[in-house]
């Protein structure tokens, strides 16, 4: 598979670890299923010419976007599609956020279609909605947690207000998985004042 963040690792880091990219492959089959958002902006065919016209007061049913997290309240560069989570997501941050004596209590998830050539539009869509934390007051940090094996999967906290959050990258093979964790300490606590 390629490396979609691959000009961006450089920059980010000396060396990302290896890591769980065929578990979040799995998480995007069985929590995105075909009929997904994900999948809907394919253009139908057009009806034939005999089809009877749609009635004038029905509403056309178009893939929901969202324009940015409305849980962090920061604009993604380009509009994305809400994802559902049937509990595979928030495993996989809380299995995370684990490891650093935290857990998820609210969460997002959002999912650009991105062709498999499309490196200019990947580095787009990354950059700019980190660019858009940093300018929104978010202090980002990487961070390379031991249970996150795939080398292509970017983990990172961004702190702001007294909140906590968790923002993973998760490339796949022809779009770009982003999930979005609002945390507190393991027994409950919020994040430690600054």
């Amino acid at each position: 598979m390629r490396s979609p963040f691959r000009s961006l690792l450089s920059a980010l880091t000396p060396a990302v670890p290896t890591g769980l990219f065929a578990a979040a492959v799995a998480v995007w089959c069985i929590a995105v299923p075909a009929a997904s958002p994900a999948h809907a902006e394919e253009h139908p065919k057009q009806a034939p010419k005999a089809a009877a016209p749609a009635k004038p007061g029905a509403k056309q049913s178009k893939a929901k976007v969202m324009l940015g997290s409305p849980m962090t309240k920061v604009r993604f560069s380009e509009p994305a599609y809400p994802l559902t989570d049937d509990g595979t997501y928030r495993s996989f941050m809380d299995k995370v956020l684990d490891e650093y004596g935290r857990r998820c209590v609210r969460q997002e998830q959002f999912g650009w279609e991105v062709a498999k050539d499309d490196q200019e539009r990947l580095d787009f869509i990354f950059q700019g909605t980190m660019a858009n934390y940093g300018r929104m007051g978010y202090l980002l940090g990487e961070i390379h947690p031991k249970s996150v094996a795939d080398s292509e999967t970017i983990v990172f906290l961004g702190d702001r207000d007294k909140e906590r959050y968790l923002l993973v990258w998760t490339p796949l093979e022809s779009s770009v998985l982003f999930m979005l964790c609002d945390t507190t300490d393991k027994d409950g606590k919020t994040a430690p004042k600054k």
